[in-house]
Order: structure tokens, then C-alpha cells, then sequence
């Protein structure tokens, strides 16, 4: 549906500028009018992009960033005393971002007479369930700015979690990647340089050369195929993860790898307490916080274990009885939440649960990168190696047979 540009004349007597959705411009002006506002202009939007610059083709990803500054911007206008509309007016206007768009759709819909979480929920690839439903809780208990000012914490360090384990596994990946690259050209060029230099003397070669040179003819008549391999290899990797099915294989196996499965689940555990701490906080009911945490913590088989959490405490298990039944939560993290429920401060334990596994997610990072790189240093001195004996035995041999 075309978006139109209006200008309009409030009931109040004031001039303002609006974004709205419509079959033409005579519904949209009789739209204005049944809310009470006098159309000055209508203009038909020419910089669309697939519906408001959301779901288009090409349209750019919204950044965690982006939407931090747009939260920490509101609070900041919500705590000066700005009233909702008035802020989100201003914050759509100045922002020439998609993002921008976007904020004028939402201040169409709180115009209109929705709220500001309904009206957040009609933008799901842009503002999660959990920012929506912390909105909402922010909206029933009148505490919206003290919400969003948290909300803004947790997204800006959850994203700081996801560089920095994404950062630690980029480097043996790269790592990887330029020894197979180096493997492929020494053995379809160097190699057979060499090989056909020891067969000219017709000489025994030694064990490692004659291993070196059968790889290297076989890597150099099926160069393609290899290529092709690898190719689909990574190729049915993202196919798998696009799938539901394949995405829950993945999340469930990759908790199972050495030294990168600790990092997951510690990660996990850490997005998991600090969002339900600020859900719980906000006032929102235990049951529904569960449902929105369980969907925000990136990994399948851990929002499994956390739904069936909510499940348990609906039979009335309570949390702690229901998290110890599901056998994925670590002990400490069970007894901490435990005397939360019975001392009622469950808030400020998920407050500490969270900040002790911030330190062990920075730990297991600083851990894994340590650990990889003699790893990896071993691996390519052990390749380097292979190849230098493989080579130079051979052709010290020459040299001898020369003397």
C-alpha cells in the first residue's frame, strides 16, 4: 500500500507533518478528517522502499546501535518531560535513517490511538518481542522511561557479548581458511615442480615425499571438485541454519564442542538472567516474561529447556523446580534463584547471576583465544614440517649422489 506525506492541522491548532498508509490520496484525507485533524497537503511518497523501507528487497538491517541511540534519546526527551507523541515527532524527523521511517510510521499509529507498544509491534524484524513486551510493562506500571533506560543497558551489552564471541571465533576460522588456501597452491604448483625434478635422477624417494607428491596429484586433477566441495559445504551450512529443523541440530550440537560449547551455554545464560531480570523488574508476569526471554536468547535448544521452565511454573513447580528439571541450568545458578523466590528478591539475584556470567563469558573468551593460538601454531608447524621434509630430504639425497 502507497505511503502518503501529510501535513495537517491538529485540533489543538497546531501544524505537523505525518506519514500515512493508503489505497489513494481521498481515503487518506477522509482518514484525517474522521480523526478530527483538517488535511493541508497530501503528497504521495516517491523514496519507498518495499512499504516504509522495512521488508524491501534491498533494504539495510536496522542496527542494535541504532535502535540504543533512538531508546537512550526517548528516555532523555520522556525525562525532560516531553510528551510520547511530541518526542517521537522530533526523533523521526531528525533522523534521515531508515530507522527514521519507521519512528514516523510508529507516531502515525500512537496518533491514531494505539499505544506505544502496539505500535512498536507492528515493526517485528525492527523491535523484538522482548523490547515490546518491556515497553508494555513499562506502559502498565508507569515506569516507561526506568524501563527503556534498562532495556537500552541490556541490548547495548548483549550486542558487546555477541562482537566479542564473534570476534574470538573469526580468527582460527581465518586461521583455517589461509592454510587451506596456502595447502590448495602448494600443491597444484609448487609441488609438482619439485616432483618432477626428484623423477628425472630416478631415485627411491623418501616416505614423506612420496606421500607429498601422491597429494599433490590428486589435489591437482580434482582442484575443482575440492573447490566445489568446500563450496557447498558452507553453502548447506547457511541452508541448514535458515531451517528451523537445522538450526535446532546446530544450536543443541554446537553446545556439545570443546572449549566452544562452554562459551555458548555461559553466553546463553547470561543473555537469559539479564533479560528476564529486566522483564521481571518492569512487572511483567513471570509466565509471560519467560515465553518473550525464551525467544531473545539465540539458541533453539535453550529456549526449548527455558519454555519447558514456564510450563513447569504454570503446574507451580516454581521457577527454581522447574529450572532443575529441565537439567540445563547449573546448580549455582538454581540455588541463587532458589533464595531470590524464598527471600523475594529474585530481581537482584538475576542481577548477580548476570554479572557473574558477563565475567565468565569475557574469561572463556580471553580462555579460547589463548588456547587456539598454539593450537593453530602447532597445526602450521606441524604442515610446515611435513613439507620441508618432504622437500629438502630428497634433495639432500641429490646432493649426496652428486658428490
Amino acid at each position: 500500500m502507497p505511503s502518503f506525506e501529510c501535513k495537517i492541522m491538529t485540533a489543538q491548532g497546531q501544524v505537523v507533518t505525518q506519514v500515512l498508509e493508503g489505497a489513494n490520496e481521498q481515503s487518506v484525507s477522509r482518514e484525517l478528517i474522521k480523526n478530527g485533524s483538517r488535511p493541508i497537503s497530501i503528497k504521495k511518497r516517491k523514496d519507498q522502499k518495499g512499504g516504509g523501507g522495512e521488508i524491501g528487497l534491498f533494504a539495510k538491517k536496522i542496527k542494535v546501535d541504532e535502535i540504543v541511540l533512538f531508546t537512550r534519546q526517548l528516555v532523555t526527551l520522556l525525562k525532560a518531560g516531553v510528551p510520547m507523541l511530541t518526542a517521537l515527532e522530533a526523533l523521526g524527523n531528525q533522523s534521515t535513517s531508515q530507522l527514521g521511517e519507521i519512528l514516523k510510521k510508529v507516531y502515525v499509529d500512537v496518533m491514531s490511538g494505539k499505544s506505544f507498544s502496539q505500535a512498536l509491534d507492528q515493526h517485528p524484524k525492527v523491535f523484538s518481542k522482548l523490547f515490546v513486551n518491556s515497553v508494555y510493562a513499562g506502559e502498565m506500571s508507569g515506569a516507561l522511561d526506568e524501563v527503556l533506560e534498562r532495556m537500552a543497558v541490556v541490548l547495548k551489552k548483549d550486542e558487546e557479548t555477541k562482537r566479542q564471541v564473534k570476534g574470538a571465533l573469526k580468527y582460527p576460522i581465518f586461521v583455517v581458511l589461509a592454510m587451506v588456501g596456502a595447502f590448495i597452491i602448494l600443491m597444484t604448483f609448487v609441488v609438482p615442480k619439485f616432483a618432477g625434478i626428484f623423477e628425472g635422477f630416478g631415485m627411491e624417494l623418501p616416505i614423506f615425499t612420496r606421500i607429498l607428491i601422491g597429494t599433490s596429484r590428486f589435489v591437482e586433477k580434482n582442484v575443482l571438485a575440492i573447490l566445489g566441495t568446500m563450496a557447498g559445504f558452507f553453502i548447506g551450512i547457511q541452508i541448514l541454519l535458515k531451517n528451523s529443523r537445522g538450526r535446532a541440530l546446530w544450536d543443541a550440537q554446537i553446545m556439545k564442542v570443546p572449549l566452544v560449547g562452554p562459551l555458548v551455554t555461559k553466553s546463553a545464560m547470561a543473555r537469559f538472567t539479564k533479560m528476564f531480570e529486566t522483564l521481571n523488574r518492569s512487572g511483567l508476569p513471570i509466565l509471560q516474561s519467560l515465553n518473550t526471554v525464551s525467544g531473545a536468547v539465540g539458541n533453539i535448544a535453550i529456549e526449548k529447556k527455558i519454555k519447558e521452565v514456564a510450563i513447569g511454573v504454570e503446574r507451580g513447580e516454581g521457577i527454581s523446580g522447574a529450572m532443575k528439571k529441565s537439567g540445563l541450568f547449573p546448580p549455582m545458578v538454581i540455588r541463587m534463584i532458589s533464595i531470590g523466590e524464598q527471600s523475594g528478591s529474585l530481581d537482584d539475584m538475576l542481577n548477580s547471576i548476570s554479572s557473574h556470567y558477563d565475567m565468565e563469558v569475557e574469561y572463556a573468551i580471553k580462555g579460547l583465544t589463548s588456547m587456539i593460538e598454539p593450537i593453530m601454531t602447532l597445526a602450521l608447524g606441524g604442515a610446515v614440517v611435513v613439507m620441508a621434509f618432504g622437500i629438502f630430504l630428497p634433495m639432500w639425497g641429490m646432493t649426496g649422489a652428486v658428490q
